[in-house]
């Protein structure tokens, strides 16, 4: 660093520099340490760059160092994703800097240099000085609608009867016949409503709203409610009272007939505490949705779920006649489930039709309308329980209740999680099982007769009248898978009657409905069972020689 020094002699009171005498001169010095800096840097460049390196000026040398820095960046990237990121994140900084790169909306909104954002007119108007203008500014005129208003037609019509040509004559018609006659009157009463506006443009008028409409969304009273429909459906809940009762809804239209049923089944729900809703005509489709578009003869009842109870096996029975019907051991149930099912363990008979209990179990039934058919008609033959395995059957939906009619409501009803288990273990407390099976070979079915049987050996020897009998039906298309077969005592099958024939099996209700009959039916007497018994064996050896063996479709 060179400065100039001001000498000053004694005795004067300014510098000697800023003397008039021409024999002084400036006298001119630079630190030494300054002087050291400069000579080490520029013994550093001659060894960088040589000693003919030019002399760059400073921003060009301050460029350079920028490039040199950016290199450095780019080498020690890793590939050139990460390096085509560096120079643009480089690039964005440098048009920050220099004023020249996109702004963001919000700078752009704030920026004052232009005619956008908050100097813009319609923000002035809204929010700025301008905002008490805009109420002195008359409204905009709606432009006249395009199409043809009633007045329009009639005065194009009455232009036309009176048209005459550039000459001065009128136009006739050549055939001499008079004009038709045009009606130009506008029956109201006649055309749906409508309202003129200003505009000239005819549209529909609003649709009337009736204040007395019920709303279309169906309420739940709790999460799990189900929606009970049909007349027999309705009154066995009401009357039974195994669930809880929530509401009852009844059509009440104008075409309505007050029958005795309908009666009976208000005084059930007066009763039982259960609120009514009279449905008008109007809002049917409330009940519509609730029965999910199923009849339900103008009664829909929320309740809650049906209670079943776990069952792991059947036990030992109970006949005395205060206490008439068997015990179960239940499976593993949750606190809530216990509390919603129960944890009794005993099953009272419902009736005496037959001498010991007699249960149906379905296994993997999938077919709603099937289950309510089979529980319907174990109801109606007098069978005292029915069991439906937990996994792969039809859950106890409105559907399979409308199609039980009610005989769901007043059945003993139990689920069981282990098919295998609860026949082998119902076996061992003294119960027979009897797998529903197609019909068998008559030579196997005589190697195994014990255990192969059919409906006239059940009619004859009358099982249910010595053992507690457990039927045991499965899945409509597969029927029952080996484990199960294999863990009952007997296989049963309905006899075919008809070889040549496209029908293979029947239904699993119509299988389940012929095999509980043939269980329940009295015995005959000795003789024609003697009878019969030779009959069936002179079919059997007729039988062998002409015999197919058949599918493995069970019922």
């Amino acid at each position: 660093m060179i400065r100039a020094l001001k000498l000053q002699t004694p005795g004067l009171n300014r510098p000697i520099l800023q003397s008039h005498s021409p024999s002084l001169s400036k006298i001119f010095t630079r630190d030494a340490s300054l002087s050291a800096i400069h000579r080490g840097l520029r013994q550093s460049e001659r060894a960088e760059y040589g000693e003919a390196r030019e002399r760059a000026p400073a921003h060009a040398r301050a460029r350079s160092e920028i490039q040199s820095l950016t290199q450095k960046a780019l080498d020690g990237a890793g590939s050139k994703r990460q390096q085509a990121k560096l120079l643009s994140k480089l690039k964005k900084k440098q048009d920050e800097v220099d004023g020249t790169g996109k702004k963001t909306r919000r700078k752009r909104f704030h920026d004052e240099t232009t005619d956008f954002g908050k100097n813009s007119l319609v923000y002035q108007l809204k929010h700025g000085h301008l905002q008490g203008l805009k109420d002195t500014i008359d409204p905009p005129v709606k432009p006249r609608g395009t199409r043809m208003t009633n007045d329009d037609f009639k005065q194009r019509m009455d232009n036309t009867s009176d048209e005459v040509s550039a000459t001065g004559r009128s136009f006739q018609r050549r055939d001499g016949r008079p004009a038709r006659n045009v009606d130009t009157s506008d029956d109201r009463d006649t055309r749906p409503t409508r309202h003129e506006p200003e505009d000239g443009v005819f549209r529909p008028a609003p649709r009337e709203r009736r204040h007395n409409m019920m709303p279309l969304q169906v309420k739940y009273t709790t999460a799990a409610s189900q929606f009970l429909y049909g007349t027999s459906v309705v009154k066995s809940a009401l009357d039974q009272g195994q669930r809880k009762l929530y509401n009852l809804y009844i059509y009440g239209g104008e075409n309505r007939r007050q029958t005795w049923e309908t009666v009976r089944i208000k005084n059930l729900a007066r009763q039982k505490n259960v609120p009514i809703t009279i449905v008008p005509a109007e809002d049917q489709r409330l009940m519509d949705k609730m029965s999910q578009g199923r009849p339900h003869n103008g009664f829909v009842l929320e309740t809650s779920p049906l209670p079943t109870r776990k069952v792991a096996s059947l036990g030992a029975l109970e006949e005395r006649p205060d206490k008439l019907g068997f015990h179960v051991e239940l499976g593993y149930q949750s606190k809530e489930e216990d509390k919603v099912n129960g944890s009794d363990t005993f099953v009272p008979r419902r009736s005496a039709v037959t001498a010991r209990p007699l249960v149906l179990f379905l296994n993997e039934v999938v077919d709603p309308g099937n289950l309510g058919a089979i529980i319907r008609t174990a109801s109606y033959l007098g069978v005292d329980a029915v069991g439906i395995s937990s996994s792969g059957s039809s859950d106890l939906t409105p559907v399979v209740q409308k199609s039980g009619a009610g005989a769901i409501e007043e059945m003993t009803i139990f689920k069981v999680d282990n098919a295998e288990s609860f026949l082998r273990d119902s076996s061992n407390a003294g119960w027979k099982t009897y797998a529903a099976v197609p019909p068998i070979d008559n030579r196997l079915a005589r190697q195994n007769r014990e255990r192969i049987i059919t409906t006239d050996d059940v009619e004859r020897s009358s099982p249910v009248s010595q053992h507690p009998c457990v039927i045991v039906l499965g899945n409509e298309g597969i029927g029952l898978p080996k484990p199960v077969k294999a863990a009952c005592t007997h296989w049963v099958s309905i006899p075919k009657f008809m070889q040549e024939t496209c029908v293979d099996s029947l239904n699993v209700s119509v299988a389940a409905g012929l095999l509980v009959h043939s269980f329940v039916k009295k015995p005959l007497s000795s003789d024609v069972a003697r009878e019969e018994a030779a009959e069936h064996e002179c079919e059997d050896e007729a039988g062998d020689e002409v015999a197919e063996p058949q599918g493995e479709k069970m019922f």
